[in-house]
């Protein structure tokens, strides 16, 4: 009998119809579910570690500190990144053009992440195969430079979409792309549309062409393989890929293309360094604000920095420099021979260096040995034997050698006999150089003429130009700031100013004669000429510049009170409280001496330099002004009768040059012993300058490298650059000036002008 069980001989009862259609859909909702708490957990958990940007105020990225001269000019930038701000408000239309042409043309049409682009992107490269197109938007390229890490990989993929959607929804489409053009880095320390038209073309992105912004806007896929300074051909094929996105997208025509490809780009050297208009002042800017605000603020900040820099003034002062100072290195030479040869050894010698081929050392620029085997005194010329042959040279201090073409120096200022060209004799080896300027071997110097020059705006102290040495490559020392060197007679107006405010004046006599000091040690000065006037006006002796006068003022005024003098007018350097002092013995700075002499046309006033104007933060907030300070340290009087003096000596004595000029000028020369330094301190009623020239390791220059020969042209090459249309102006007068001290001064004038120039005193 059947069994009214329903259970199957298994024991188990048979399924339902349905039943796994139902299992099926529990384990699929359940999967859903799981997967959709999981993606919501692991959204969340994004939100938690991804950055907000909601608005444009939480955008604060690291800018760059920029130093600006005093009419707004770029000197140089301070920065971890190299990025300054700009609006779209202030770009061409052209500028930003370009850019979403080349990186996003539907930039404005997508909500931060465009699938459409995407899916031509894999197709490209699929088809290619390989990558030849990126499907990520500004909006994406955006979110990764600025809120992720560049790493490669899925999950930052996800967070790049999740944050490109997040900042579409917070953001306008225009502030995002005001951030993309100042977050994308573009190459070479560049971060950002202006820092990069600037390291590029040396100008801002308002003033781009489309040339230069096409090529600009090449970079962003790839800084470095683009790079227009090591890879122009690349860059100007990626240049010519955005100009044909911009003319499909319908942005310029064809004929614009054309000509914005065939439009030269007048690229910035890639040598230039950061402030190579004025390095020496942009590392004087740097330490002021590090020690002020810090160096992690100022190099993150965006500061905005305005200096009192003359970019025009400033680089004239450069040229006048470097001219001024190769002019004296060409009449020396400052080596020794490695060694002198035999005039029974000179064949041999010549003939194995003759065999020996010429080397890669002298093409690379490094010295190689060469032997004198000739002089020719008419023609000033050496005949060198050296590796590979033989070789003719123009002898140091000769003619030939000059820059300047003017023929001999003037013997007054040095003597035939001691002409540096006597150095070389027949045996020297001396080194050789090749000088890819001149193509040409060059004699090595052993040591390098420096000068310093600084320039003062007279009634203000503001610092319009300023040069530290030839070459802030090769040393970052500030000669106009840092060195300490005898000023020599340079020195004396702060003696003669002295005198005056002890009730001395320009027609009193003092005895020019031998004068000797038992000590010990024992001293017995003289002056430059070794000869003697007899008795002497303080006129005379300032504009001949007598070192006897000056001793014998400071006998009568006595050291301590021209020390306390100098101190009031600028001087902070250690003096000597002895008569030397009187010789301009003690080391001082150019800044200093450039102080002290701008107390003259400043009628006694005492104008303290300074070099930054105002400092404003990123929001333009002035968190620095500079306050004029001035203090009275002169007599009226007494500066007024030394502006007189001092243009007495620009006249009739020591600085004559600077009367070419034609206008109203004063100054003083100052050389030390043995031609070690040569100053010379001027100045009109509008600028005050000194420049000093020397060598750093107090080798002397050479002889007749004096104040006049060796300082004076390069204040008189500055001056006449940036005095050029400047209005003639007179010293000012003092407020009661009397009668009788003018009708004086000017007696003693018409008495001197019969005195002959003379060389410089000591």
């Amino acid at each position: 009998m059947p069994s009214k069980s329903s259970k199957t001989r298994s024991g188990k009862k048979p399924s339902k119809p349905g039943h796994f259609w139902r299992s099926a859909l529990l384990f699929l909702v359940t999967f859903m579910v799981s997967t959709s708490l999981l993606a919501g957990i692991f959204y969340l958990l994004l939100l938690f570690q991804l950055p907000k940007i909601k608005t444009l105020n939480d955008y604060n990225p690291p800018l760059a500190t920029r130093i600006l001269s005093a009419d707004g000019g770029i000197i140089g930038y301070l920065y971890k990144e190299k990025r300054v701000l700009v609006s779209l408000s202030e770009l061409p239309p052209h500028v930003i053009q370009a850019f979403i042409a080349s990186e996003d043309a539907r930039f404005f049409k997508h909500g931060g992440v465009d699938v459409l682009s995407i899916l031509r992107a894999l197709w490209k490269n699929l088809w290619a195969g390989g990558i030849v197109q990126g499907g990520s938007t500004i909006t994406q390229q955006v979110t990764k430079s600025l809120l992720l890490t560049p790493e490669k990989s899925f999950s930052r993929k996800i967070k790049e979409a999740v944050l490109a959607y997040r900042l579409d929804r917070d953001l306008s489409k225009e502030e995002i792309l005001y951030i993309y053009l100042n977050q994308i880095y573009l190459g070479h320390g560049a971060y950002g549309l202006e820092a990069a038209a600037q390291t590029y073309f040396g100008k801002k992105a308002r003033e781009l062409n489309l040339a230069q912004s096409t090529l600009l806007a090449g970079l962003p896929q790839a800084p470095s393989r683009y790079s227009p300074w090591l890879h122009y051909q690349k860059a100007r094929e990626r240049q010519s890929y955005v100009l044909k996105r911009m003319t499909e997208e319908g942005y310029i025509a064809e004929n614009e293309a054309r000509t914005a490809y065939e439009a030269p780009l007048y690229l910035n050297h890639p040598q230039n360094p950061e402030g190579s208009a004025a390095p020496h002042f942009l590392d004087m800017v740097r330490k002021y604000l590090y020690r002020t605000w810090g160096s992690s603020y100022v190099l993150s900040g965006g500061l905005s920095v305005q200096t009192t820099l003359d970019l025009t003034f400033q680089q004239a002062a450069q040229e006048a420099v470097l001219k001024g100072s190769q002019a004296v290195q060409s009449r020396h030479t400052y080596t020794r021979a490695l060694k002198s040869i035999p005039i029974d050894q000179l064949g041999d010698y010549c003939r194995q260096m003759s065999r020996s081929p010429a080397t890669e050392t002298t093409k690379s620029g490094e010295w190689t040995p060469g032997l004198v085997v000739q002089i020719d005194p008419l023609a000033q010329t050496a005949m060198i034997c050296r590796e590979g042959g033989q070789t003719v040279l123009p002898l140091p201090g000769s003619s030939a050698s000059r820059s300047s073409g003017k023929g001999p120096l003037d013997p007054e200022e040095a003597p035939p006999e001691k002409t540096p060209s006597r150095s070389l004799k027949v045996g020297d080896v001396v080194r050789l150089r090749w000088n890819p300027t001149k193509g040409s071997l060059t004699l090595v110097d052993q040591n390098q003429v420096e000068a310093a020059l600084l320039c003062l705006e007279t009634r203000s102290g503001a610092i319009k130009a300023l040069v530290g040495g030839r070459n802030y490559d090769e040393t970052e020392f500030n000669r106009a700031v840092q060195a300490k060197r005898q000023p020599g007679s340079a020195f004396k107006p702060v003696i003669y100013a002295a005198a005056l405010q002890k009730g001395l004046s320009p027609v009193s006599v003092l005895l020019d004669s031998p004068i000797y000091f038992k000590g010990p040690p024992a001293w017995a000065p003289q002056n430059f000429d070794h000869k003697y006037l007899g008795p002497t006006t303080l006129k005379t002796g300032l504009i001949q510049s007598r070192n006897i006068i000056s001793i014998r003022i400071l006998q009568i005024i006595g050291t301590q009170y021209t020390i306390d003098l100098a101190r009031r007018m600028g001087i902070t350097s250690p003096l000597y409280a002895n008569l030397s002092l009187a010789l301009g013995s003690s080391g001082v700075s150019l800044w200093e001496m450039v102080t002290v002499y701008n107390c003259f046309p400043n009628l006694g006033q005492r104008v303290s330099p300074f070099f930054i104007s105002r400092v404003r933060d990123r929001s333009g907030n002035t968190l620095y002004q500079h306050a004029p300070r001035a203090e009275q340290v002169l007599d009226p009087q007494t500066a007024y009768t030394m502006n007189r003096l001092l243009e007495a000596v620009v006249k009739e004595g020591t600085g004559w040059k600077l009367k070419a000029l034609g206008r109203p000028v004063a100054g003083k020369t100052g050389t030390t012993n043995d031609f070690r330094d040569a100053w010379f301190i001027g100045f009109t009623p509008q600028y005050t300058t000194g420049v000093w020239v020397g060598i750093d390791n107090l080798t002397p220059l050479g002889p007749g490298e004096t104040g006049a020969q060796a300082a004076s042209p390069i204040v008189l090459d500055f001056f006449q650059k940036v005095l050029s249309g400047l209005p003639v102006e007179g010293f000012p007068e003092p407020p009661t000036l009397e009668e009788k001290s003018e009708s004086s001064l000017g007696s003693e004038e018409n008495r001197g002008s019969e005195t002959k120039a003379p060389g410089e005193g000591r």
